[in-house]
């Protein structure tokens, strides 16, 4: 119940001042970072706390972030250091998958926010570092057998204390990680988001005093909990069920692991059950908690209100129950960094599985993948080690009274593509092409989205290519008669004599000057029967290119004139 002593058009307007400043920190990591992986395709988050780590406000950034962070800052809180033992000028890190953060290359940090010498809350910045360090460039090796082959570990520790900077600390990230200069300095734009975050804070709270913001915060949050209660209160009672598979774990290969999500809509909560998913798995594709709650996070999201305000309120509504020792709880060492793939598909899986509550709101099946390539080496124009690192997005599933969205990075994930023009000016590659992928869309009264096809030539000898995905034996499932999506494939200099197939997860792959990577993503499912989309749709999606003339014949019977097209 919210707060009758808060008046609601205040209320308004300080929640919205804490939205304000998160998106203002988000502005100002991304406007200072280094790396590509952070300034081009926006791969962190920003966030403010309270004082016992509850969210207030979140940017807009990576629904994969959605209550990890505050997850991560009340682990700290509770086993690493006292509220007595933050003062001003402290900036706390953190990367260590199994004390709260994601995965190694996820660095967070947190800053301490004080009024008259009282902690009241946290300004928090959670950002993708282009490398760690570990076994492979990029931090992200397919065929990881423990956390420790995944990159540096650091624990709760203070990067700066009183305003004083560590040096022992950045001395130890310096060298462990293959670019230095850019891990520090995406380092220090997660500073600098930080300190503006608690200027404006400060300023908020002295303008309407630390009783009042306190007053207003725990409305706040009531308010977002009323709204998602009472939108799963629309939503027909009953447990929903759906399953599917990664293809394999990266170390045992070709063998499936099995994902499964048994979700209850109980009168005003959500419980999204996982236990019945794969044992946790040799490879790297474990998730930890913190983690799989964001998946819950988000989807609850998707079928209540987007409107309602991202704060600790939004999550109230929301259990997971999760058994230790599977893929989705795993026990320390178990390696984590390919959890993308892993909490991508779970998204996936879990839409499939409120599909029969709400057949006129979820989707098709979307690629629920993303497509990882990290090529490294020494960069002749600078003579320092280099590393190329992106996410490649594919089909967003039909709607039901829409086409789906292509070439995107879709559910949890909601990274950019990282322009060619940029990469190529930084690395020694070139893009031969960058296309969307003809047919991979699911077709049907409502057409899935397409993935991408992509060629990367090398321009230098002795580099090291290492991809990692998944979604190649699975098709992206279409929904109440639409056609499945296609799914993925890595190719080693295509058309060539040298041409192989590369297997969807390879490490470490020595290439030179002039070999070619070729990759598809998925695309994704389409939605109703092909024959009742019309004739005019059918062939526009065939004159843009989206569809192939055999599709066009084929599927939806309609001959054309090439000549006419």
């Amino acid at each position: 119940m919210i707060d009758s002593k808060v008046h609601p058009i205040q209320m308004e307007v300080v929640g919205h001042s804490f939205i304000s400043i998160a998106e203002e920190m988000s502005a100002t990591l991304q406007r200072t970072a280094y790396s590509s992986i952070v300034r081009e395709a926006l791969d962190f988050s920003t966030a403010v706390f309270d004082g016992e780590g509850n969210l207030i406000a979140q940017s807009d950034n990576i629904p994969t972030h959605l209550g990890s962070m505050g997850g991560t800052l009340k682990q700290i809180l509770a086993h690493h250091y006292r509220k007595e033992e933050i003062f001003e000028g402290d900036q706390l890190i953190i990367n260590h998958p199994y004390m709260g953060a994601s995965h190694t290359p996820d660095m967070l940090l947190f800053a301490p926010v004080f009024i008259d010498d009282t902690l009241v809350g946290f300004c928090g910045s959670m950002c993708h570092h282009v490398d760690v360090g570990g076994s492979a460039p990029g931090s992200a090796p397919g065929d990881a057998t423990e956390l420790y082959q995944e990159g540096l570990l650091i624990p709760p520790l203070k990067l700066y204390e009183k305003g004083e900077e560590n040096k022992t600390i950045t001395s130890i990230i310096k060298a462990n990680v293959r670019m230095p200069d850019y891990t520090l300095g995406d380092l220090r734009s997660q500073i600098s988001a930080n300190e503006i975050g608690k200027k404006r804070m400060f300023n908020l709270y002295k303008k309407y005093s630390t009783e009042v913001v306190e007053q207003i915060i725990k409305a706040w949050a009531d308010y977002s909990e009323e709204r998602i209660r009472k939108k799963i209160k629309e939503i027909k009672v009953g447990t929903y069920s759906a399953s599917g598979h990664l293809d394999d774990d990266g170390v045992v290969k070709n063998q499936p692991i099995k994902l499964e999500a048994k979700i209850t809509i109980e009168p005003d909560k959500i419980v999204y059950d996982f236990t019945g998913c794969s044992e946790q798995v040799k490879g790297p594709f474990n998730v930890t908690k913190e983690t799989v709650n964001a998946v819950a996070y988000f989807v609850t999201r998707c079928i209540t209100d987007a409107s309602v305000p991202q704060n600790e309120g939004a999550f109230k509504a929301v259990e997971v129950k999760l058994k230790k020792g599977t893929i989705l709880n795993p026990a320390f060492p178990a390696p984590v960094s390919g959890r993308y793939h892993t909490i991508m598909r779970l998204s996936d899986i879990c839409l499939e599985a409120l599909s029969q509550a709400l057949p006129d709101l979820i989707p098709a099946a979307s690629n629920a993948h993303a497509t990882t390539v990290a090529i490294g080496g020494r960069n002749p124009r600078t003579e320092d080690y280099f590393v190329y690192f992106e996410l490649n997005g594919g089909g967003m599933g039909a709607r039901p009274t829409k086409d789906g969205l292509s070439g995107i990075d879709v559910h949890v994930g909601n990274c950019m593509n990282v322009p060619i023009e940029s990469a190529e000016l930084e690395y020694p590659i070139r893009f031969q092409k960058y296309e969307l992928h003809q047919d991979s869309g699911g077709m049907g009264e409502y057409r899935g989205g397409l993935g991408i096809t992509r060629e990367i030539k090398m321009l230098e000898d002795h580099l090291t290519l290492t991809v990692r995905g998944d979604a190649e034996t699975t098709e992206p499932k279409g929904y109440h008669g639409g056609l499945n999506g296609r799914p993925a494939q890595k190719i080693l200099n295509p058309g060539t004599k040298e041409e192989r197939r590369l297997y969807g997860k390879a490490t470490g792959l020595a290439v030179n000057k002039g070999d070619i990577l070729y990759f598809e993503t998925p695309g994704s499912g389409g939605y109703g029967s092909p024959s009742n989309r019309s004739v005019e749709k059918a062939v526009m999606d065939w004159k843009d290119g989206y569809i192939s003339k055999n599709s066009l014949k084929e599927v939806y019977n309609i001959h054309v004139d090439d000549k006419k097209k």
